[in-house]
C-alpha cells in the first residue's frame, strides 16, 4: 500500500507491504515533507530464519515486502531529498533487527547529506483491550 497526504502545504507518504518500488511509487514520493516507508527484512535473516520456505518466498515477491536493502537502494538512487524526516516501518520482529533496518538506509541518506537524526524506527503497535 501507499498513500500520499497533503494538509496545511505539508506532505507525508506511507508505504508498505509493497513487494517492491515501482516507478510509479518512486514518482510519488517526490516532494514530500516525511516518508514512512517499510523495511521489512533482512534478506540473510530471512532465508535462514524459522518461516517456512513458501512464506518466505511469498515475502521476497514482488507480493511480499520491502527488504531493508530495498529500502536503502530507494534512498540512495531514488530519493529526491526533499523528506525532513524520514521513519521505517514494518519491521519484522523474526526477520530483522532494528539497528541492521537503521544501518543500510542510514549509509544510503548519509550520501545525501541527510539529517540523521531525522530518521527514526516506527514503533510496536499497542493494542488497546
Amino acid at each position: 500500500m501507499a498513500f500520499r497526504f497533503r494538509a496545511n502545504g505539508l506532505s507525508i507518504a506511507h508505504v508498505t507491504d509493497l513487494g517492491h518500488m515501482t516507478e510509479l511509487v518512486t514518482q510519488r514520493l517526490k516532494g514530500c515533507d516525511a516518508i514512512v516507508l517499510e523495511s521489512n527484512h533482512d534478506l540473510e535473516m530471512l532465508k535462514s530464519g524459522p518461516y517456512p520456505w513458501f512464506l518466505k518466498q511469498r515475502i521476497m515477491s514482488k507480493q511480499g515486502h520491502l527488504s531493508n536493502e530495498v529500502a536503502g537502494n530507494f534512498f540512495e538512487r531514488s530519493f529526491d531529498g526533499q523528506a525532513r524526516f524520514v521513519v521505517l516501518a514494518h519491521l519484522s520482529q523474526n526477520n530483522n533487527h532494528p539497528d541492521i533496518a537503521r544501518m543500510v538506509t542510514a549509509q544510503a541518506l548519509e550520501k545525501r547529506e541527510f539529517d540523521l537524526t531525522n530518521l527514526w524506527l516506527a514503533s510496536k503497535r499497542v493494542r488497546v483491550p
